[in-house]
């Protein structure tokens, strides 16, 4: 290789040792940074179909700031914080390997290919793309620009966790929200936001693929309309919107309706029977704990993750004393076997502690009764039988809480990819034993405690 050869191979290579990614907007993307990203709003936000090129176009619009912000000379540390924020690993690899290669490997200063992603480049710019599903995870120092992608299918919790970050002094503070719906949830919240002219630091711009008339929208770059009545055969016509249209559908695969509806403060004093339902934690999930009163209303939520098991009774357990707990239902399968009799363990041990009577029911969740569960649970907010608490995570869960038709045409009730639905299955482990009638724990003598085995002592009366 010639030395001028060799000179052009180092200007031209990539972060990631391929050639540079050919940055070249095309004309929709244009006109949304023209008239969106350069903007004045601090919040933006564009819903566009899927395949439009919503992350090229954050990771474009972040070098050209990172160059624009590290010229300012703000004496920061470092001089310009950006982070991406991505609803799993699996996405974040993706955008994660389109960045390097839309970064010269002369720019750079150090890069970490490992868990959480990151690029210091030399005029100062830190770049992290980080997983939104760990929300814990996201607490940072001040962020001049924040990308989440793909908001739509992460949990709100994750936001809710990154955006102080945006007030850090000296910092600009920006975030840019992009993603293809998914019904109603938190982000087409944030779309409103942005068509409400008394939100002016809130601004956006939908981008369908085609306009009313059939014809491609001047955003888009999906095809003319005679390729349009194919792509219509191809998808049920709710998704067709959803995914082509970049509409958001009321109810679009949701199970639970008016949920923000039922929120409601914990009532004083609760009213006897008392339910409590436990989701036990697999893998990465969450161990979630609710409490219900004899009216169907929420008491107290307690949610924890990567705890030992017997760490996990032992606050349930407080719990349950707490809220004058009179039945906990807690899931049996896989871990749930093993978890009820710790929990068990630790109730009798604690017996005197416990203001009223409690029993344990294990409860081994399968398709059919998982079925049964939720549709108690849903008749339940359609009645108005049940209120919840306003916590950002429940009132997410129930919200993005699904149901999808898998190939055999069986119906499958879970959280979209990336998201949990801990807090709802404790919700539905608690109705199931909603109204029945109280459970009584008898309180062991001296005697008991010295000759009785774990168990013998909870009955019902």
């Amino acid at each position: 290789m010639g030395i001028v050869a060799e000179k052009l191979e180092k200007v031209t290579a990539s972060l990631s040792g391929e050639r540079m990614l050919k940055i070249e907007l095309h004309a929709g993307q244009e006109r949304v940074k023209r008239e969106l990203l350069d903007g004045p709003a601090r919040f933006v936000c564009f819903p566009a179909h899927r395949r439009w090129g919503k992350n090229f176009l954050c990771i474009y619009d972040a070098l050209e700031q990172s160059r624009r912000l590290a010229g300012q000379k703000r004496g920061l540390n470092p001089e310009v914080m950006i982070w991406f924020v991505v609803p799993n690993y699996t996405l974040a690899e993706e955008l994660w390997t389109d960045l390097k290669r839309m970064v010269p490997r002369t720019d750079c200063r150090h890069v970490s290919n490992s868990k959480p992603y990151s690029i210091d480049l030399h005029n100062g710019t830190h770049i992290a793309v980080r997983s939104a599903d760990h929300p814990d995870d996201l607490v940072s120092a001040g962020i001049d620009l924040l990308y989440m992608v793909e908001a739509a299918r992460m949990s709100e919790v994750a936001w809710l966790t990154v955006r102080p970050t945006l007030v850090s002094q000296g910092r600009l503070g920006r975030a840019v929200f992009n993603s293809t719906p998914k019904g109603e949830n938190w982000f087409s919240r944030i779309w409103r936001m942005c068509q409400d002219p008394a939100q002016p630091a809130w601004q956006g711009m939908r981008i369908p693929a085609y306009a009313a008339d059939g014809s491609r929208h001047e955003l888009s770059i999906m095809p003319e309309e005679e390729k349009l009545e194919e792509e219509r055969r191809s998808y049920p016509d709710r998704w067709f919107r959803q995914e082509y249209m970049a509409e958001f559908l009321s109810g679009e695969g949701a199970v639970f309706r008016s949920v923000r509806e039922r929120i409601a403060p914990p009532p004083c004093p609760p009213q006897s029977p008392i339910v409590a339902g436990v989701d036990v934690a697999k893998h990465r999930d969450f161990t979630v704990c609710t409490a219900f009163d004899g009216r169907g209303r929420m008491l107290e939520m307690e949610r924890m993750q990567q705890l030992p098991y017997a760490q996990q009774a032992e606050r349930i357990c407080g719990f349950l004393i707490r809220n004058r707990v009179e039945k906990v239902v807690v899931e049996g399968n896989g871990p749930g076997d093993p978890f009820c009799e710790m929990l068990e363990r630790d109730m009798y041990d604690r017996a005197r502690e416990f203001p009223t009577s409690c029993r344990l029911v294990p409860f081994v969740t399968t398709a059919p009764n998982k079925r049964q569960m939720i549709d108690k649970l849903v008749v339940a907010f359609e009645r108005a039988t049940i209120t919840i608490l306003d916590d950002p995570q429940l009132v997410n869960e129930f919200e993005a809480f699904s149901m999808v038709q898998t190939a055999s045409g069986h119906e499958r009730f879970s959280a979209p990819e990336g998201g949990f639905d801990d807090c709802v299955m404790s919700c539905a482990l608690a109705w199931t034993e909603a109204g029945t009638p109280a459970v009584v724990m008898a309180v062991p003598s001296e005697q008991d405690m010295a000759d009785l085995n774990i168990g013998t002592w909870w009955k019902i009366e």
